[in-house]
């Protein structure tokens, strides 16, 4: 069999999906999701606190799931021919793991610890320790947040740390260092047990950890001992070089060998955060903003080196090789997007499913939970577009970009008593949108060009009304592609270039990207309404909260 094959993984915030794809042809062989089961439960979250925590068993039952769902059929010189193996996660999701490179949760007393679990992006517990990242940074000689737009995030890697440190001694002194998740799955799938041969990846580490070779790496040792004493143990045990997702971490670890019959040769490459690879998925070119969008949203821009593009404000990161090799990476995003529509369909349906003596059967919830957002679009599709319109931030989660506030929640504007379902649901749609649009505007204030609006993700491709709103607010087309899992396939082309199949990105994003299916044009007289109804979002956003 002379096919070559690789596998891209995308650990996303509920589960894994997976690619078996032939690198050669394109063709995508078989594909697999598998949900964390812990996770869909809600244990180790509390939502009250924004405290999210994902147990490691999750992603090893997961990722046990996959290959077995991925490889079924195969014969053993098939399963030989897989060359390398791509991954991505979310970010910044770290754990504090032991020397031998086990995260705390799977040492023996601390299994049921949420401090020793993976800490989810989404988890904001570490707001008041990104408040004294940011006074100190302002102070400091250097500005370690000059490459993060300005501003650190609760969502991060040193503010999830220090909240940890000062909350749980045992994990503190139990800590050997900190990974991203991005770092762990690579680590885990080649089986490295030494915390110094594990290699960072320059996505999550500029983004996230205000890595950056401008100013030698990593804050400064008396940067983080001054932050806080409890760094004084870690500061010498986390790393200096990073990595981009085109080059080798290690081999497939002998007990994947043994237990799913790979070559022991298959290659295991550095990782990055999902979005990232999903705009090298969505065929990421120069000046095109790719939008992946689920539960929350990232956007990514890469811009060439060789344009000089100024720092921006009030953005995620600016991250050379950080999306595509050679080129500066730009993330910024949304805290919630579908989210919000779930947080809505739940209140809405709860109260009812829940009424003592009602006797619904299972199949009659199952058909209201089927049918609520087709119905609740509908009647949103059904509202006439007005100047005096309700409207809603999305900041139900806290504002990521620009300019990220985690005290920041929800305002809405403009009920009465005639406000239905359809017109609230109207005004988060509309709301999600302007919070797009106010990550364009950014990025135009520092003359930095938006050619090309593309979305992927699960929303784009079962949510049409959204995409068609977004459009109208942008006052731009807005492309969609053919694949919703543009992450996968951003660690599938990862993977066929540190194997060697392709000789550059480009190559391989030709054959393997995914391909725009449909575009969705705006329709002007509707966004000259929406440019009024925008500036009352802004005027919204400016209250202090």
């Amino acid at each position: 069999m002379k096919e070559k094959l690789v596998i891209g993984m995308d650990f996303g915030t509920d589960s894994v999906r997976g690619l078996l794809v032939n690198a050669v042809s394109g063709e995508v062989v078989a594909t697999s999701v598998a949900y964390f089961e812990r996770w869909k439960k809600g244990m180790y979250c509390d939502s009250a606190k924004d405290q999210y925590r994902q147990h490691p068993l999750d992603y090893i039952e997961s990722i046990d799931r996959v290959f077995a769902e991925l490889l079924k059929g195969l014969s053993s010189e098939a399963i030989k021919q897989i060359k390398a193996i791509g991954t991505n996660t979310t970010g910044s999701t770290p754990v504090a793991i032991d020397a031998n490179c086990r995260p705390l949760a799977l040492c023996e007393g601390m299994e049921d610890n949420p401090n020793a679990m993976f800490i989810l992006w989404k988890d904001h517990t570490a707001i008041k320790e990104a408040d004294e990242i940011n006074a100190l940074a302002r102070k400091w000689s250097i500005d370690y947040t000059r490459y993060s737009g300005g501003i650190y995030s609760s969502e991060w890697f040193w503010s999830k740390i220090l909240h940890v440190n000062r909350a749980d001694g045992e994990v503190k002194n139990n800590a050997f260092t900190w990974v991203e998740q991005s770092d762990w799955i690579p680590t885990y799938l080649s089986g490295t047990t030494v915390p110094a041969q594990i290699k960072r990846n320059r996505c999550a580490a500029g983004h996230k950890a205000m890595w950056n070779e401008g100013h030698g790496g990593l804050p400064s040792t008396e940067f983080l001992c001054s932050l806080d004493s409890s760094f004084y143990h870690l500061v010498n045990r986390f790393y200096t070089d990073t990595y981009t997702s085109d080059q080798v971490f290690g081999k497939i670890s002998k007990e994947m060998v043994a237990r799913f019959g790979f070559d022991e040769d298959t290659l295991i490459t550095v990782g990055a955060i999902d979005a990232h690879h999903g705009a090298v998925g969505a065929g990421s070119e120069a000046y095109t903003l790719i939008k992946v969008i689920g539960t929350s949203t990232c956007d990514m821009l890469v811009v060439p080196k060789e344009d000089n593009p100024p720092l921006v404000e009030g953005i995620c990161g600016q991250v050379e090789g950080s999306i595509d090799p050679g080129m500066i990476g730009f993330e910024a995003g949304q805290s919630a997007f579908g989210d919000i529509y779930n947080w809505f369909k739940k209140m809405m349906l709860r109260p009812v499913m829940d009424i003592d003596g009602l006797g619904l059967s299972e199949q009659q919830r199952l058909a209201v939970e089927d049918g609520f957002f087709d119905y609740i679009t509908a009647a949103a599709e059904a509202v006439p577009l007005t100047e005096g319109d309700m409207l809603f931030t999305e900041y139900h989660n806290g504002r990521r970009t620009p300019d990220a506030d985690f005290t920041k929640r929800g305002i809405a504007s403009g009920f009465t008593l005639a406000t239905q379902a359809g017109h609230i649901f109207k005004a988060l749609v509309e709301g999600t949108a302007f919070g797009s649009k106010a990550i364009i505007d950014r990025f135009r204030s520092y003359h930095i060009p938006i050619k090309t609006v593309i979305a992927t993700g699960g929303i784009p491709n079962k949510a049409p009304y959204v995409v068609q709103v977004l459009a109208d607010v942008l006052g731009c087309d807005v492309q969609v592609v053919d694949s919703d899992q543009t992450c996968a396939l951003g660690s599938v082309i990862f993977a066929a270039l540190a194997s060697g199949i392709y000789g550059d990105i480009d190559q391989a994003k030709l054959k393997l990207a995914a391909r725009v299916s449909k575009t969705y044009h705006f329709n002007a007289e509707r966004a000259a309404v929406y440019e009024k109804l925008y500036q009352g979002y802004k005027e919204l956003t400016q209250f202090k909260l």
